[in-house]
């Protein structure tokens, strides 16, 4: 089959898209898939023999790093390019904004073209934190308390959201941009200092139009990866030292995946249950990743659905798919078949 793989883009999330995108590229042309690689940031196109990429750094990009980067015009005409007009299926190994936020994924709809993933309108929501816990609320689903505060809100605004922050949800806090992923940009707040709250607020600015200030919720760090309409094993992720940050997860030996988590059986499956119930409560489809912090008291808590989760030698679901028996080549092959359903 002729695939179009989309990696890298201008995204915070740019070095580990090329590492997902590379990823999956060498595991679908193994199956003898005929393979090119696109970055929509460059528009430029590649062979797998061609590609190279160093490693992701160990701390994520600074958003003057990012701005070295078109957001616009090269995206869009890559998306008009030959390797997307001639395949057959176009891959989506792309993170963050623009590329998981239903951009490209509306411009290929408007093409015809099939590709991997969440459909534009799922991936537009999911992208946004703050709308996808009130979805999740609504479908009954435990999310932690939380409020917003965006760059065009008046400082009586943001004032009005420490107050809350400060009397209602209390401390820790955590405070990280709406709509990025690998905690780029996120801070955990342990001080009740209204200046480091704005410093943590602004951090956030840096990366996004509005900032989420949550609730912290004290435990460990679980999730569920999806394939299909099946939850893998729930899986549980320890760090070295500190919490799961992007030098954690992007160090290799800084982390540690254990999957299946250990839990109780009925537990777990009542996770697996609700991730599949806040999957389909966004209308997504071919595969994601749910994340979930299970509390002391054994209550447990959505924290967000990544509709283009990392494929990276340290991604989480390589890892839950290794433990349902399906290896990284045919997850692979799982996620482009899902596309055709």
């Amino acid at each position: 089959m002729k695939l179009c793989i989309l990696l890298g883009g201008p995204s915070a999330e740019r070095e580990v898209s090329l590492q997902s995108g590379f990823g999956m590229a060498r595991a679908l042309a193994s199956r003898g898939h005929d393979v090119t690689l696109l970055d929509p940031a460059t528009g430029r196109e590649m062979r797998l023999e061609e590609f190279h990429a160093d490693p992701p750094k160990t701390e994520h990009p600074t958003a003057k790093e990012l701005g070295e980067f078109s957001q616009g015009n090269i995206v869009l005409e890559s998306l008009m390019s030959n390797a997307v007009r001639e395949a057959e299926i176009v891959v989506l190994g792309l993170h963050g904004v623009p590329g998981e936020d239903g951009l490209i994924q509306s411009v290929l709809e408007l093409q015809n073209k099939r590709y991997t993933g969440s459909n534009a309108r799922s991936s537009a929501l999911c992208i946004d934190k703050h709308y996808t816990k009130v979805i999740l609320e609504h479908a009954g689903i435990r999310v932690p308390r939380g409020t917003i505060v965006a760059q065009s809100d008046h400082p009586q605004q943001r004032h009005a959201a420490w107050e809350l922050a400060n009397l209602e949800f209390g401390f820790p806090l955590v405070i990280k941009p709406n709509d990025q992923g690998s905690t780029v940009g996120l801070t955990i707040l342990r001080e009740a200092s209204q200046d480091a709250f704005n410093r943590a607020v602004d951090l956030a600015l840096e990366y996004s139009t509005k900032a989420l200030i949550e609730e912290f919720i004290e435990g460990r760090e679980l999730t569920v990866s999806i394939l299909g309409r099946e939850a893998l094993p729930v899986l549980e992720i320890e760090t070295k030292d500190g919490f799961y940050d992007y030098h954690h997860k992007y160090t290799p030996g800084m982390s540690f995946h254990t999957c299946p988590a250990n839990l109780p059986s009925e537990l777990a499956s009542g996770i697996q249950a609700n991730a599949l119930k806040a999957f389909e409560a966004c209308g997504c489809r071919g595969y994601g990743r749910v994340d979930f912090r299970l509390h002391p008291d054994g209550r447990y808590y959505c924290l967000e659905i990544n509709t283009l989760p990392g494929m990276t030698s340290t991604s989480l679901i390589p890892d839950a798919a290794k433990a349902a028996g399906i290896s990284f080549e045919n997850l692979c092959e799982r996620i482009v078949a899902e596309a055709l359903d």
